[in-house]
């Protein structure tokens, strides 16, 4: 298949801060702070608009009967995958506090509700036109440059892309395509983070909720397993991550970062602990470099 995309970043501004640039050497989990500069407010984002022509059919059946629709023609698409505002906050002390609010695409959101005064009743209903994310809100202590602790929503700096997602850390329009078909991304999560940096070396390790079997596919493996339909996000089980990055040679950056947690039991109604369904763990284990 053959495309053409043609893709527009709108830098990084702030308010009461300098404008900053991002850099090979500094992980995404931290850029909400990377625009204090030493003031205590710091206000930011950045935006990205992206026009594609992609020269095969768009029908969902090209794939099953491909020589129905080898002469479609081609069509295009505008988008705005991300637009993208942080707010900070340097209390003194070693306190900080990090938001990034995440406007994605423009499309159309929706939720399920649990209601219990209607025979457990299970409603789907359309809340909102656009799809926004909070994608961090953190609270931080600083203990050193060594050690840290940040505890609420905040980035699961897995792989590659995560660690490192915002538009000026990768070389396309739109975000590496393997990571980003098969892994939540951005992923993030609520949870709790131990991290620092120490010579050439910056590490860190963070407990979360575990992900969730049920939304796991064939053709997404894993991407799905963050989501949740409710307004709430389920943690019967929980999430382990560790990461290593190493900055040694000018220029080029070395990561390894290894998840393990739960996926099975992690969804409501949380019936499946008895009888023989207890006994199924859905282990996780993965690996990056």
């Amino acid at each position: 298949m053959n495309n053409f995309t043609l893709g527009i970043i709108f830098a990084t501004a702030s308010l009461s801060v300098n404008t900053t640039t991002a850099m090979a050497q500094v992980s995404a989990a931290d850029s909400v702070m990377n625009h204090a500069k030493g003031n205590k407010l710091s206000v930011g984002g950045y935006g990205e608009a992206a026009y594609s022509r992609n020269f095969y059919s768009d029908n969902g059946n090209r794939y099953t009967t491909p020589s129905l629709y080898k002469k479609d023609p081609s069509h295009g698409r505008f988008d705005i995958p991300h637009a993208v505002i942080y707010l900070g906050y340097d209390f003194g002390k070693g306190w900080t506090m990090g938001t990034e609010i995440e406007f994605e695409h423009g499309g159309s959101g929706s939720a399920i509700e649990y209601e219990a005064d209607e025979a457990i009743e299970f409603e789907h209903e359309t809340e909102k036109g656009g799809e926004v994310e909070l994608e961090q809100f953190w609270l931080q202590k600083s203990f050193s440059k060594a050690f840290n602790i940040k505890a609420g929503h905040i980035v699961v700096p897995f792989g590659l892309t995560n660690a490192h997602h915002e538009p000026l850390n990768f070389f396309t329009v739109y975000r590496p395509e393997g990571e980003n078909t098969i892994l939540p991304c951005t992923w993030h999560q609520t949870g709790i983070s131990f991290w620092g940096r120490t010579g050439d070396f910056r590490y860190e390790a963070q407990m979360i909720a575990g992900l969730d079997a049920y939304h796991f596919s064939r053709a997404n493996w894993i991407q799905g397993g963050t989501s949740s339909p409710f307004e709430f996000e389920v943690a019967n089980k929980y999430g382990f991550l560790a990461r290593v990055d190493n900055y040694t040679i000018p220029g080029l950056r070395i990561g390894v970062s290894t998840y393990a947690g739960q996926a099975m039991h992690n969804n409501v109604p949380h019936d499946s602990e008895k009888g023989e369904k207890k006994k199924i763990k859905g282990n996780v284990y993965l690996g990056s470099l």
